[in-house]
C-alpha cells in the first residue's frame, strides 16, 4: 500500500460486491447493501460505468461479464456460511483480519451476539471508519483495531482493544495472505493461534501459484497492484498453506475452491484465471 493512502484492492473487492448487490451476479440471495457507499468518488464513477456497460451488454456478453465478476461474491458468500458455522457451533468474538471495506458487521444477522475486531491498515482503516459513521451495526459492537501486519503485533493491539483470549474466536482473513511475505504469514498465525483457545475457527482465503494471468487480471496483477503499491507476493500450494497452518497448532477442516462454492451455494461456476487459483481454508484450533 502506498503511505497514507487507503487499499485499492479493497476498493476494488467493494465495487464488485456492489454490482452484485444490483443483481449482477448468479450468486442466489447475495446482498451488500453497504458496499457501494464505502466507494470513493472515484471508485463511484467507475461503478456507475461498469454498471451502465452491464446494462447495455447484449446477453452473451453480459453472461461473460458477470462470471468474471462472480469471484468476488461468490468468495463473500462462501466466507459468510463458514463465518456463521463458527458463530453457530460457539465463537462469540470474530476478528475480520485485513477486513478492508469488509461490511459483515452490518448486514450479517448472525453476529447479533458477537464482538466484531476490524483489524487492518490505519490508512485504509481511517477511511472506513468515516465512511461508516452513519450506519448501524447489527453486531453487538464492533471495535476497529489499527496494524500493518508486516511490522504490527496483532496479539499487542487487540489485547488493548478488550479482546478475549480466553474465548473461542472466528478469525477471517479474507484477500489478506497473497500479499503477504512467508515471514509475515507466519508470524501472523503463530499470534492468531496465541490468542485462540481450542474450537477457535480460522477462515482464510489466499491464492494457488499463477503466473499467466490474461486480459484484465493479467493487468491487474502486473501493472495496477504494483502500481497501487498492493503487488500479489504471496501465492502458495494447498499442500504449503496446510503446512502451515498445521504447524501453528489448527486442525485442517476443509480447503475448498470456487468450483465447489458455486455448487454448494447454487450460483453457476465462476470463469477468469482467478478462479481456478483462489481457495479457502477453514481450519479448528486444536
Amino acid at each position: 500500500m502506498r503511505q497514507g493512502r487507503p487499499s485499492q484492492t479493497a476498493s476494488v473487492v467493494a465495487l464488485a460486491r456492489a454490482l452484485a448487490h444490483d443483481g449482477w451476479t448468479t450468486v442466489p440471495g447475495f446482498v451488500d447493501p453497504f458496499a457501494r457507499d464505502l466507494l470513493s468518488p472515484g471508485w463511484a464513477f467507475v461503478y456507475r460505468l461498469l454498471s451502465r456497460r452491464i446494462e447495455r451488454a447484449r446477453p452473451a456478453e453480459r453472461d461473460k461479464i458477470i462470471r468474471r465478476l462472480d469471484i468476488v461474491p461468490l468468495r463473500v458468500a462462501a466466507v459468510d456460511a463458514a463465518l456463521q458455522s463458527a458463530v453457530a457451533s460457539g465463537c462469540r468474538q470474530v476478528v475480520l483480519l485485513g477486513a478492508g471495506f469488509d461490511t459483515r458487521a452490518f448486514r450479517l444477522a448472525c453476529l447479533a451476539e458477537t464482538t466484531v475486531y476490524e483489524v487492518d491498515h490505519p490508512a485504509t482503516q481511517a477511511h472506513k471508519r468515516r465512511k461508516v459513521l452513519a450506519l448501524r451495526s447489527v453486531a453487538k459492537s464492533v471495535v476497529f483495531v489499527a496494524v500493518d501486519f508486516e511490522q504490527g503485533s496483532v496479539p499487542a493491539r487487540m489485547s488493548a482493544s478488550g479482546f478475549r483470549s480466553s474465548e473461542p474466536t472466528a478469525w477471517v482473513w479474507e484477500g489478506v495472505v497473497m500479499y503477504l511475505t512467508d515471514e509475515a504469514v507466519r508470524r501472523t498465525l503463530g499470534e492468531i493461534a496465541r490468542c485462540s483457545p481450542p474450537g477457535s475457527i480460522l477462515i482464510v482465503n489466499y491464492h494457488e501459484p499463477h503466473s499467466a494471468l490474461e486480459g484484465g487480471e493479467g493487468f491487474l496483477r502486473r501493472v495496477l497492484l504494483p502500481l497501487w503499491g498492493e503487488p500479489q507476493i504471496g501465492q502458495r500450494t494447498p499442500e504449503t498453506m496446510q503446512a502451515e497452518v498445521r504447524a501453528a497448532g489448527f486442525e485442517v477442516v476443509s480447503d475448498t475452491r470456487p468450483s465447489e462454492w458455486a455448487r454448494a451455494l447454487g450460483a453457476k461456476e465462476p470463469a477468469g484465471p482467478f478462479a481456478s487459483v483462489m481457495r479457502l481454508l477453514v481450519a479448528r484450533r486444536q
